[in-house]
């Protein structure tokens, strides 16, 4: 049978390394993390789980003798980005994305399972991370402030927003706005804090409508007491492995999140406190 004659003879591979370094599993993903910007080495572990460091360190090695990543260390340990030639890789990497995503929307519902379908972005690993994450934080503050302090940690939090309150007192609803909590777990909290001698509630002298929380000297002590712990929590594992740059843009990527429940929200919750 004749060759037909658009078919080449022969099919040459184009800047075949790359081409292999690309192909190989987690390098795409690596890549899609540099995107968002310069990264420690600790956090693309956390970013991919079920990549091990052995192989994080590997591909990385590859991606710089490709000359797609540059490696700078400093006072905040190794920082990995990518390059000039990296960044090129953008364009490509957003149309594979968008042509994942397009591919999972045009095929048969009835093939995925609906519990599979967060994973058709190929983005779980980052849900992964940022939940994980939250996770750990969140035990290392029980274990610290509660157990070494024997306070909890959002016991903590809600003597803090008195402590920073004109007066240091705020109405219920004020305190439940302020510490981001449904006012039924605010009237539980204050009766704890208020039975532990930390707390005084009594009706709003402005008004007289509602209730008030107002910091004791009790409070005072106590709040102090479990402060090192509450911040030295904070510092080993949020603050202090980020450099001041990753801190921004954590801080900026948690307000992105936090905008998106905007409309979610019920102005009117609030009132039923206070």
């Amino acid at each position: 049978m004749p060759r037909h004659a658009d078919a080449p003879s022969h099919v040459a591979p184009r800047t075949g390394t790359v081409f292999a370094l690309l192909g190989k599993r987690w390098t795409g993903q690596i890549i899609d993390v540099l995107l968002q910007g310069p990264t420690r080495f600790s956090l693309l572990a956390a970013s991919l789980p079920g990549l091990s460091h052995r192989v994080l360190t590997e591909r990385l090695t590859e991606l710089r003798r490709a000359g797609l990543v540059a490696h700078a260390s400093g006072s905040e340990g190794s920082v990995y980005a990518l390059t000039p030639r990296g960044e090129g890789l953008r364009p490509a990497m957003e149309a594979l994305a968008a042509w994942a995503e397009n591919s999972a929307s045009d095929g048969d519902p009835g093939d995925t399972p609906p519990a599979a379908a967060p994973c058709l972005n190929g983005q779980r690993g980052v849900w992964e991370a940022f939940s994980y994450a939250g996770e750990r934080v969140r035990e290392a503050l029980e274990q610290r402030v509660q157990h070494r302090a024997g306070m909890p940690p959002s016991y903590f939090e809600l003597l803090v927003q008195l402590r920073l309150a004109p007066g240091q007192r705020l109405r219920m609803s004020e305190l439940a706005a302020a510490t981001r909590s449904k006012p039924s777990r605010i009237t539980h909290a204050v009766t704890r804090l208020e039975q532990a001698g930390w707390v005084i509630r009594d009706s709003d002298p402005t008004d007289g409508r509602g209730s008030t929380a107002t910091l004791t000297e009790q409070g005072r002590q106590a709040m102090n007491e479990a402060r090192p712990e509450y911040t030295r929590t904070i510092h080993d594992h949020v603050l202090g492995p980020l450099a001041p740059y990753e801190r921004n843009q954590l801080r900026m990527l948690c307000e992105k999140i936090l905008a998106s429940f905007d409309d979610m929200d019920d102005p009117d919750e609030a009132r039923t406190v206070g």
